[in-house]
């Protein structure tokens, strides 16, 4: 429950900065600070756990799973090549302007830079006291060679794809730049690249997946507060839920994004 609390001021929060004056970020999913939609997500199965230690119940070993590799993701470096590359160039051109670009540069759920892996390292901190204080709650811990097994394939599939992706984007870029003029400078070839308007995938396929990876995120928990699931593979050794199912989805996502 305190998951959807926090989905609803936070979501909030960011629907009044989205459509506020220039609250509008170009080029990132639905127009928001790139990093959002992954932000709300995080924060939400990280605050999970609180109604497990409320109620005294075992937290499920899928949850505990999701925890792991959502914030080992988070706090990997964000910054994609093409940002890396823009301030680059930025700098060269005017290393004043993009100093006071940088500070004006909105960081995801509209807050500022930090704040939402202070926000994480403070709720595992909070996690871990209330379940010292209060009556423990154990964290279940039942993973098999197969469950890491399939957390690790499906991460390396959503990186393959993302290698492909990315492939393409090079192919693509090699092809423009032979066709340039030969006399514009490194720079100005470069420039020229960022500022090409975007393609499709940028501007509504990223849109698309991060709407459809929220929706699987907050189906799960749903699924899981009600206790709604049904088995998809139930074998001897191995059983694979819906909810488990859904939650595996998020270890391809990540992988896919940068």
């Amino acid at each position: 429950m305190i998951s959807f609390i926090l989905l609803g001021i936070f979501g909030t929060w960011v629907l009044i900065n989205r459509f506020s004056k220039e609250g509008k970020v170009e080029g990132h999913p639905l127009g928001m600070p790139r990093g959002t939609v992954r932000a709300l997500s995080t924060v939400m199965i990280v605050a999970f756990p609180f109604g497990y230690i409320l109620n005294n119940e075992p937290i499920p070993s899928l949850i505990v799973n999701v925890i792991f590799v959502v914030v080992a993701f988070y706090f990997e470096a964000r910054r994609s090549e093409r940002d890396k590359i823009r301030e680059i160039i930025d700098e060269i051109k005017s290393p004043d302007i993009v100093i006071e670009d940088s500070k004006k540069e909105k960081k995801p759920l509209y807050l500022p830079k930090y704040s939402v892996r202070i926000l994480l390292i403070l709720m595992l901190i909070i996690t871990l006291i209330a379940n010292y204080i209060g009556p423990p709650v154990p964290f279940e811990v039942t993973n098999t060679i197969f469950d890491l097994l399939i957390i690790v394939i499906l991460f390396i599939i959503g990186a393959f794809f993302r290698s492909i992706v990315n492939s393409r984007e090079r192919k693509r870029l090699r092809g423009k730049i032979a066709n340039m003029d030969a006399s514009l400078t490194e720079v100005e070839i470069i420039e020229k690249l960022i500022l090409e308007e975007a393609s499709w995938w940028k501007r509504r396929g990223r849109n698309i997946l991060s709407v459809i990876m929220f929706i699987i995120v907050i189906s799960a928990l749903i699924c899981f507060t009600f206790r709604w699931d049904l088995n998809i593979i139930d074998l001897p050794d191995y059983t694979l839920t819906l909810v488990g199912f859904l939650l595996l989805l998020i270890n391809a996502y990540y992988g896919f994004r940068d």
